[in-house]
Order: C-alpha cells, then structure tokens, then sequence
C-alpha cells in the first residue's frame, strides 16, 4: 500500500513566514574581551583537580577547573567585566589538547548579570574557535561561537588571551 502526503501551498507559505520571521528578529552582538588567568598560588584561579595517570604532567586524562578573570583589556589593572567559570579535561594522546566549556558571566557593564556557554576543543599554539551552545539573560537563546589567542604567558603561571565572541540573540 502506497502513502500519499501533499501540502497545501499556503500551509508551506506559513511555515516559510515564521522560519523567516524569526531571522528577523535576531541580534547580532559582537564582544571584545581579556581572560586573565592564574595558576600560581595562594591567588590561583585555575588548579588541576585530577592528575594524569600518565608520566607527563598534567597529560591525557588530567582535569582542570578555573574561576578566571574576563577584563576590558590585557592589563591586570583593566577593568574587570566579568569571570570565565568551567574545567577543561586533557583528552588527546596525541596532543596538548582540551575539552574546554566555559560560562562567562558577566558582572559589569550592558551585559551584567548575562552568561554565555561555550564549548569546544582547546590547543597551544594557534588561535582556537569554539562554539556558543546557549546563554541567559540577554543572551537567552544565544548561537555563535568565539575566537581566541593566547597573548602572554608570563611571568610564569599568568595567562592572558584575546576572545572575539560573535553572538546571535
């Protein structure tokens, strides 16, 4: 027995209407900031919370969790905008290479009390683009993804790297 299903041509009409009217209606947001990040103690924002079984330090399988800064500039003294909250386990045999997910949240400015997720794979070396997966308050709903480079890496244990978010909301 054959099926037979037909569409109206207003009902494909409608649905093109609300698929392009929803297009419309997005925002299109692009953000400029500085992660600054930590790993010297008594003040470190990131620590690795489970080590590698394997005989290089901080290897395959290790674990990372950070609370880092997110400032308007590359100076420690810049403005503080916000934290980047997430972990970043080691997964590459092969490679230095993360699994990273990442909430921004931010806590000054236009975008106070707003947060993007991110997610995607991390390597030294080269910039890295990863994806925007969702975000809350003005971010609700948010689609993109986000470029990054290191800047610097010393003195030893501070990190800085340049993000480039590009947001659709």
């Amino acid at each position: 027995m054959a099926y037979y299903c037909s569409f109206k041509p207003s009902l494909l009409l409608l649905l093109f209407f609300i698929a392009t009217s929803q297009a419309k209606d997005d925002s299109i947001t692009h953000l400029h900031f500085f992660l600054h990040e930590n790993d010297n103690r008594p003040n470190a924002t990131a620590i690795t919370v489970v080590n590698s079984t394997t005989s290089d330090p901080g290897g395959f399988g290790s674990i990372g969790i950070f609370d880092d800064e997110i400032r308007e500039g590359s100076s420690v003294d810049s403005k503080l905008i916000g934290r980047a909250q997430g972990m970043a386990p080691e997964v590459s045999l092969s490679e230095m290479a993360w699994l990273v997910l990442i909430d921004f949240v931010f806590t000054d400015g236009e975008y106070n009390g707003s947060s993007l997720m991110v997610v995607g794979r991390a390597t030294i070396g080269r910039p890295v683009e990863r994806s925007i997966i969702g975000g809350t308050g003005k971010f609700r709903m948010a689609r993109g993804y986000t470029i990054n480079k290191l800047l610097s890496s010393a003195p030893a244990g501070r990190f800085i790297a340049e993000y480039d978010a590009y947001i659709v909301h």
